[in-house]
């Protein structure tokens, strides 16, 4: 009897210690899972500014101010989102981010090893020391030398006979809000075509079409920027396509990083050199230049110089040469789809099924650091950059580089 009783008490004794301890992990799960949802609300609140850390030289709030002001003047409407967009914003961005970073450190640690590749000779150059600062585009405007194109007086050559007298922007060719429009297929689905053409310039790339798609891209053009493969290919039916018609058209084609002008034009990466005389001679009056190719290092040199790590030893990409020459001229650079919105996919243009991967972080060109010295500059919320999908810079002449 002694024992059946003993028997009893201690089935009890464990149930109800099984029943505590069953209650006790539920407690648990309830208040780990109340911290969770009080972080998520915490870095909810956060998706309004702007992601990318750097060291703050003073109060630039009023210079954000006044750079949205001015894009205020035009007209876009932003959607609302509500708690669990903002969350799930938050988390892409963070993914974007670390993906940037983790390709910059990827190429970094192949720096000088034989998967590195160094085609153009690009010397040794040591890594920026400390983190970028919000106004880099200021030191830029200060420290680096000015946007640079190819002159009549730099070589006796038929290519430099042939370019125009006019300059690609006249001195005093100055605007107010720029707009460069990359040929992501994340600009599908946008509706950014009517606020796009809004502004007082509008750059796009290579053979980038806007028939078809104004809705997403615009159809203004003030200006296009083209690699040398464009000018040269027959694919791209350069000197006969309207698409390059009556507007300012600025060419590239990369040199090593120490070949002199007489040997670059000896013998050019692409040869661009027969259609471009032939596109001038049938065009007289076109505004057509060719950037010096010793800019692009100079380029190249400075985004190696607000890095820290070390870049691919390539020119920098058509997009961030394009922010290079505006700057100069903007008060504002509204960039489109240069960092991956929320509609990000895996194609590479909007204008066609092509599945590459490598066109939003970078192969070839330093990109990943690129759009993260872009991210720094920017002054507008995280939800323009993330979700509508574009970003702004100021220009040399807004008020934070003015004051």
């Amino acid at each position: 009897m002694r024992s059946v009783v003993l028997t009893v008490w201690f089935f009890i004794n464990v149930v109800l210690l099984g029943m505590c301890g069953y209650i006790y992990l539920l407690w648990l799960q309830y208040w780990h899972h109340i911290t969770i949802k009080n972080q998520q609300a915490k870095e909810a609140a956060y998706t309004q500014q702007p992601y990318v850390e750097y060291y703050d030289e003073g109060d630039v709030t009023t210079v954000h101010q006044s750079v949205n002001m001015i894009n205020s003047l035009m007209h876009i409407n932003e959607v609302y989102l509500d708690k669990t967009e903002k969350i799930r914003l938050f988390n892409f961005k963070n993914k974007i981010i670390a993906r940037l970073r983790q390709v910059i450190m990827k190429e970094s640690s192949y720096y000088g090893s034989v998967k590195n590749e160094n085609p153009y000779d690009v010397p040794y150059r040591p890594q920026a020391s400390n983190n970028v600062n919000s106004d880099w585009m200021c030191d830029m405007a200060s420290n680096m030398e000015q946007f640079r194109t190819l002159e009549k007086n730099d070589i006796d050559h038929e290519l430099t006979k042939n370019i125009p007298d006019i300059p690609l922007f006249n001195d005093n060719e100055i605007y107010g809000t720029c707009a460069i429009i990359s040929n992501a297929a994340t600009l599908r689905n946008s509706n950014l075509g009517s606020f796009i053409d809004q502004h007082d310039l509008v750059l796009r790339f290579n053979n980038a079409p806007t028939k078809g798609y104004e809705k997403d891209v615009g159809s203004k053009t003030t200006i296009r920027i083209l690699n040398s493969q464009v000018v040269s290919k027959p694919q791209f039916q350069f000197v006969s396509s309207p698409l390059y018609k009556r507007l300012k058209l600025l060419m590239w084609d990369p040199s090593n990083y120490t070949t002199s002008i007489d040997e670059w034009i000896k013998k050019p990466e692409h040869n661009f050199i027969d259609n471009y005389v032939k596109f001038r001679k049938n065009i007289p009056k076109s505004n057509f230049h060719i950037v010096h190719p010793q800019y692009l290092w100079r380029l190249w040199d400075y985004i190696q110089d607000h890095t820290t790590a070390h870049i691919r030893r390539n020119p920098p990409s058509s997009g961030f040469l394009g922010l290079s020459m505006l700057l100069p001229r903007c008060t504002v650079v509204n960039m489109f789809e240069f960092i991956p919105s929320e509609r990000m996919t895996h194609r590479c243009h909007y204008y066609h099924e092509k599945i590459d991967v490598t066109c939003t972080f970078g192969i070839w060109h330093p990109l990943a650091a690129e759009k993260l010295l872009m991210l720094a500059g920017n002054t507008k919320p995280d939800q323009t950059v993330f979700h509508t999908g574009f970003l702004s810079i100021p220009g040399y002449k807004s008020p934070l580089c003015t004051a």
